[in-house]
């Protein structure tokens, strides 16, 4: 049982939900990502509507591939797709949200090098310096950018709630062995439908 959150002091990450990872058939598709859609729409709606920051952290790479992991850049370079996730793209390997799936303009955009939302980037000061301390993580992929989310924001102090019915990976058998282990290592597990009972509003 997860105690209640304090949504002035929380915030909701949006991880990843972009066109090339969650469209059939995209570059870096992810088989389980576009049913959270409606999820995902519905948590920010509810985060929205009590007050917390929505942040959307995307992964945008030069249409050179010159900044992208060596190992992604040579699989996807192997399969002759060039420009995904290349800045204002659009279409099937696009940076562009979901269908269902909509930013609000005031809503705040963090570009992550990497895996972790963390990593080389301004979130721990934009969350700090607004008085974060929770954050709920939702999005692709569990055992990833997810997983590798997690870790850094409990390694920075931060209370760490995983979204499971917002998060997804390529089986059942991946997402459940990744949500157990962030579990072994403090991280807190919901399960609902909703998350505004978690809120004290």
């Amino acid at each position: 049982m997860i105690n209640n959150i304090n949504p002035e002091k929380t915030a909701l990450l949006i991880i990843d939900m972009e066109k090339a990872f969650v469209s059939p058939g995209a570059a870096l598709w992810i088989r389980g990502a576009m049913e959270t859609v409606p999820r995902i729409a519905a948590a920010a709606r509810e985060a929205r509507q009590a007050g917390l920051p929505v942040i959307w952290i995307k992964r945008v790479y030069q249409p050179d591939g010159s900044d992208m992991e060596a190992p992604r850049r040579k699989e996807l370079f192997s399969r002759g797709l060039y420009g995904v996730l290349a800045p204002d793209s659009t279409g099937l390997n696009s940076i562009e949200e979901p269908e269902g799936l909509v930013r609000e303009p005031d809503e705040k955009v963090i570009i992550k090098p990497r895996f972790s939302a963390f990593f080389r980037t301004e979130l721990d000061h934009v969350l700090r310096s607004s008085g974060i301390d929770t954050v709920l993580l939702a999005g692709t992929t569990t055992p990833n950018c997810i997983r590798c989310t997690c870790y850094d924001a409990i390694s920075l102090d931060y209370r760490c709630v995983v979204l499971e019915p917002c998060c997804s990976s390529d089986t059942p058998e991946i997402q459940k062995a990744n949500i157990e282990d962030m579990e072994r290592v403090g991280a807190e597990i919901f399960r609902g439908e909703s998350i505004l009972p978690l809120l004290q509003i």
